[in-house]
């Protein structure tokens, strides 16, 4: 009986790419991959049955790698009528799910002059994000990501309070 000496080295060379391809693989994530000037954006629209689309509110929050700045900007039609915008922290990473605990501070808020009241719908949205941005110690702003779509560049988040869940694009 006569045996080859190299017949366990035919597998060698796709073996040893195969480990190449998987080495880089993992390299590139952990290098590539830098989230420090991540930013969310995202839009939700009020439909209201008989009039269309009415009032809609924009979520900004960017990650600028010494903070995170978070806008909410609130439109009736086209017009934007109010702004509240914070600098804030991230002060804890929690799991299961991701979350994202945010000490928020320097809130401001911005109205437009002369505008018409807003609609109950959207006067409820500002009044929580004013909440939010005040310095109120009792509840944090958290941030969970639910759903991460890194090739479609999309995220599903939820907010709190407020429990709101949002849509956003990864830019």
């Amino acid at each position: 009986m006569k045996k080859n000496p190299f017949a366990g080295f035919k597998a060698t060379p796709i073996l040893a790419t195969l480990t190449l391809i998987f080495a880089m693989c993992i390299f590139l994530d952990h290098t590539v991959d830098d989230d420090r000037n991540t930013s969310l954006h995202c839009i939700a629209s009020a439909y209201r049955v008989g009039s269309g689309f009415e009032d809609s509110q924009q979520l900004h929050i960017e990650n600028t790698g010494r903070g995170v700045n978070v806008s909410m900007s609130y439109y009736q039609g086209d017009k934007l009528t109010n702004k509240i915008s914070a600098v804030g922290t991230v002060e804890k990473i929690k799991a299961p799910i991701l979350t994202y605990a945010i000490d928020l501070s320097a809130g401001q808020y911005a109205k437009g002059l002369l505008q018409a009241a807003p609609s109950e719908s959207l006067q409820e949205a500002i009044t929580l994000a004013k909440y939010m941005v005040e310095d109120n110690d009792s509840e944090p702003f958290l941030v969970k990501v639910l759903e991460m779509n890194k090739a479609a560049g999309m995220v599903t988040i939820q907010i709190e309070p407020g429990n709101s869940l949002w849509v956003c694009k990864i830019k």
